[in-house]
């Protein structure tokens, strides 16, 4: 009900989820983000945080999702996580997986739910997108929080692009086979400056022409029909029309169509907090605001239902071409 209250009022009567990035720091390489780019120098301090974490239980805050860079390279992450869950808030952790084998122990102590990155089934091909030889190492890492904690959900999350969308089933297999949850995928975002892009990137990698794209929209097909039981299963986390969505993202990326049409509410439901406290409404808007010139709750007050009052999410170009849009209510979101 606060859910569609924000919406209908433009009022922030609850802010269910907190996207959080303790550090900007990473240890991949990878062709689609710039984080790796960046030292942490100004990320924000434990005081600081915890003046965020206290003003999200009056705020209905259920979940808070560590983002990055890569959060396990923060030296005190799991006091930090203490800060939120302490304040009953349940975490999640996006993460390369490059360093949960050896923090496994604690990652079970702290979050309930885990998805990593992965790109390839392939070392050598995951060493080409990612910039580190770790797939194995990432594969160990799954294997040992799964033998320590069971009840915690791992999901893998792939972006496919234009150096792997052949490798879509073998994605499916390889993430079957290092055991987890299901897996998910997405394009790859080549036109915010999101993902510590400033500015934004040479998209060159990335982008499919008009020849890949038909060679995707098979590679899909084949895909759909090949796995339909992991599909059926949820193994698979999008539908097979949410998947067709892929080839008519990079279609219209080369001019060829309409970019596939986006259903979002994120900045109703979700704010992303970097690592140096500037705010954004989703992950692909420019920050426009800092906890460290003024409040969440003052953010959340007044800033932020300007910024959405002025959006129209069907027109707006940054939300034309989102690849990764939300569409939450307060009993069908990711704090469920």
């Amino acid at each position: 009900m606060f859910v569609r209250l924000n919406e209908v009022t433009n009022r922030t009567f609850v802010l269910p989820l907190l996207i959080f990035s303790p550090t900007s720091r990473c240890n991949s390489r990878c062709i689609s983000c710039d984080w790796w780019k960046h030292d942490g120098a100004d990320d924000l301090t434990p005081a600081e945080i915890d003046a965020v974490a206290g003003a999200l239980p009056a705020l209905g805050t259920r979940v808070v999702a560590f983002s990055g860079g890569e959060p396990l390279l923060r030296p005190d992450v799991f006091d930090i996580a203490n800060q939120f869950r302490s304040r009953g808030m349940s975490l999640q952790l996006l993460t390369s997986g490059v360093l949960l084998e050896h923090f496994a122990d604690r990652v079970a102590e702290n979050f309930s739910r885990v998805y990593i990155s992965l790109d390839a089934a392939t070392e050598s091909l995951y060493e080409a997108i990612r910039g580190v030889n770790a797939l194995g190492t990432v594969g160990r890492g799954v294997a040992r929080l799964g033998r320590i904690a069971p009840a915690v959900t791992v999901m893998a999350r792939a972006t496919l692009h234009r150096a792997n969308f052949r490798e879509l089933p073998r994605l499916i297999e390889h993430a079957k086979t290092i055991g987890v949850r299901g897996v998910s995928f997405l394009p790859a975002d080549v036109s915010s400056r999101a993902f510590g892009r400033e500015p934004a990137s040479d998209a060159a990698a990335l982008v499919l022409d008009r020849d890949e794209v038909e060679e995707l929209r098979a590679v899909v097909e084949h895909t759909i029909a090949r796995h339909r039981a992991d599909f059926e299963s949820g193994f698979i986390a999008e539908s097979p029309e949410k998947l067709r969505r892929l080839p008519q993202y990079y279609s219209a990326l080369a001019g060829d169509g309409p970019f596939p049409r986006v259903q979002c509410n994120a900045p109703w439901v979700s704010v992303v907090l970097e690592a140096n406290g500037w705010v954004r409404p989703c992950f692909f808007h420019p920050a426009v605001w800092t906890v460290r010139s003024e409040p969440l709750a003052a953010i959340l007050r007044s800033s932020l239902p300007t910024f959405r009052r002025a959006l129209d999410v069907g027109t707006n170009p940054v939300c034309t071409r989102c690849v990764c849009s939300m569409h939450a209510t307060w009993r069908s979101g990711p704090w469920q």
